[in-house]
């Protein structure tokens, strides 16, 4: 099965710069200076958890085959594939644009998957359902993080801004896409309750790295505010996701 070494790839090019092999996908982003919407390195850690979830899944699909995972390896195979492209395209050539262009079918790719599983029911309290959700529930909301997080560089190169130029323009590039997507994903791709962890999680990191690393108090206030609205939304309002269940 294809999975696996997918999973070992997406282990394996993160260390590529280490080999000499490009520049670090955070050196890369380092480079233009302290900016507003990038989380401190340890949110990174994220990608640890999803990798690590990743080749379970896969281990656990190739040795014990069945409906939902068959489902899904199509998705996730080209989800890995597609995250694998990405790193190697933002170490080897660290084009900001590309990046940016990269991430949208690679979201595209783990929100197909994310609705199939809702569709297959989501998580129905067992406990084969438990990594699957897990899974692309994380890999699905740390993407949308991705994603805003893509698109300042995009901006300030376009109109020749400065790491620090503009920042409320800065945050609102990351924050807006943030709650479109977010309640797109509830409404109509699935209630995965994981997304809103990585989410949370990558807007913890905004937070922190506006509080604490740059002194920009009434950005991290903002995105607090903005956070606690996404959060809130997702409560009082119906989360259909994928629709009709399919089993």
């Amino acid at each position: 099965m294809s999975l696996i070494p997918l999973a070992l790839l997406q282990f394996l090019v993160p260390v590529l710069p280490q080999l000499g092999l490009g520049q670090s996908i955070g050196a890369r982003a380092l480079r233009e200076g302290a900016t507003p919407e990038l989380p401190p390195g340890i949110f990174f850690a994220i990608w640890g958890v999803i990798f690590t979830a990743y080749l379970v899944f896969a281990l656990r699909a190739n040795l014990r085959p069945g409906y939902l995972s068959n489902a899904l390896a199509g998705p996730l195979s080209l989800a890995g594939l597609g995250n694998i492209i990405w790193m190697l395209a933002a170490q080897q050539i660290g084009s900001e644009t590309l990046n940016a262009i990269l991430l949208v079918p690679l979201l595209s790719i783990v929100w197909f998957a994310a609705w199939l599983l809702d569709r297959s029911g989501g998580f129905d309290g067992t406990a084969s359902r438990i990594l699957p959700c897990l899974l692309i529930g994380l890999f699905s909301g740390w993407i949308t993080v991705a994603v805003g997080i893509s698109l300042p560089p995009v901006l300030r190169s376009a109109l020749d801004l400065g790491p620090t130029d503009h920042v409320w323009l800065t945050l609102w590039t990351v924050l807006l896409p943030a709650i479109a997507l977010a309640r797109l994903f509830a409404s109509r791709i699935s209630r995965s309750l994981w997304y809103y962890v990585a989410l949370s999680w990558g807007l913890t990191g905004i937070i922190v790295n506006t509080w604490c690393r740059m002194e920009l108090h009434a950005l991290a206030i903002a995105t607090t505010g903005i956070l606690g609205l996404i959060l809130l939304s997702r409560w009082r309002y119906p989360a259909p996701g994928a629709g009709p269940r399919v089993v």
